[in-house]
């Protein structure tokens, strides 16, 4: 089996750790769904690792100057290699397991308190939205170490069109973006106030790691 290693951000938005938050992440295009019809990818399949990957997101709030992040974990996923070359992959996470980190344990009400709140219907809604997925249409390799990646993306049973670029070297893949969270319906159903405060941007960056 080839090993692969994807960094792809997930990022929310929720924040009140003081402190301008600066993000070098890209900002994936976002469209409507891909309708093409995806050709069958040929090449070497290999199956994620899940106890040896992970999901890391990153929210914000008020402007960048408050900041909440977590991690999540991946459910299923697999990578379609062609000469050592990234064709085809598809993944799906597990909302359920959503949770913020930058709380200490120690602290357990209001960490308790977030993470009740991200999985509530105020954001991803996780007991009717279980699962998240993306599934990559098309990767263009652009340079010797540079992917440009059309994929599907489903949130909460919607789908969108995103495109992002990504790096590939050495058997690892990376990209950092971020998505507008109210294109798929994620938003804090509150008071004007309440909805502007927190960020409109997801920062999406993962580590997947093939077996």
């Amino acid at each position: 089996m080839n090993n692969y290693v994807l960094t792809f951000t997930f990022a929310l938005l929720l924040g009140s750790c003081i402190g301008k938050h600066n993000s070098d992440a890209q900002k994936a295009t976002v469209s409507a769904k891909s309708t093409e019809i995806k050709a069958l990818a040929t090449g070497d399949t290999s199956k994620i690792d899940l106890s040896k990957s992970t999901i890391h997101w990153k929210g914000t709030k008020m402007r960048g100057t408050g900041k909440h992040e977590g991690k999540i974990e991946l459910k299923s996923g697999y990578f379609v290699t062609t000469n050592e070359q990234l064709v085809h992959g598809n993944f799906v996470v597990a909302m359920t397991t959503i949770e913020v980190t930058d709380i200490p344990e120690h602290e357990p009400v209001p960490r308790n308190n977030l993470n009740t709140h991200l999985k509530s219907s105020d954001f991803f809604d996780v007991e009717k939205f279980p699962i998240s997925e993306l599934q990559m249409m098309s990767i263009k390799q652009i340079t010797l170490d540079s992917l440009w990646i059309t994929g599907n993306l489903t949130l909460k049973d919607i789908t969108k069109r995103v495109e992002f670029g990504a790096k590939y070297q050495s058997k690892s893949f990376e990209t950092k973006f971020t998505i507008d969270r109210f294109q798929w319906n994620i938003a804090y159903e509150g008071n004007f106030a309440d909805k502007t405060l927190v960020d409109k941007d997801i920062e999406l960056t993962i580590q997947l790691k093939t077996e």
